[in-house]
């Protein structure tokens, strides 16, 4: 079995940072489907931390930090998704926090 990727934890610290700067609190980072991945504790905090670094209320783009945004259950789902999606021969790997 292999790694969905094999990316430091030390590849994301700028994003972690700016995201940890604007107040957010992330409980794990990984990289899903070839884009970096951001997990919340709640659904609501990704949001709003999407609205804030990605896109704002208006949809305008903001770019600060871009990838995918999840609760921390959503999240646990869609990593069930992807590994069974990819037959058991790919583990996503994660980072918690």
């Amino acid at each position: 079995m292999k790694y969905n990727h094999d990316r430091p934890l030390t590849d994301f610290n700028q994003q972690l940072l700016l995201i940890r700067d604007a107040g957010f609190k992330p409980i794990a980072v990984s990289q899903m489907y070839f884009e970096d991945t951001f997990v919340f504790k709640t659904p609501e905090e990704a949001e709003k931390a999407y609205r804030t670094l990605e896109r704002d209320t208006k949809e305008q783009w903001v770019g600060k930090v871009v990838g995918w945004w999840h609760g921390e259950q959503d999240f646990k789902k869609e990593v069930e998704k992807y590994e069974r999606e990819n037959d058991g021969y790919s583990k996503v790997l994660v980072y918690w926090l």
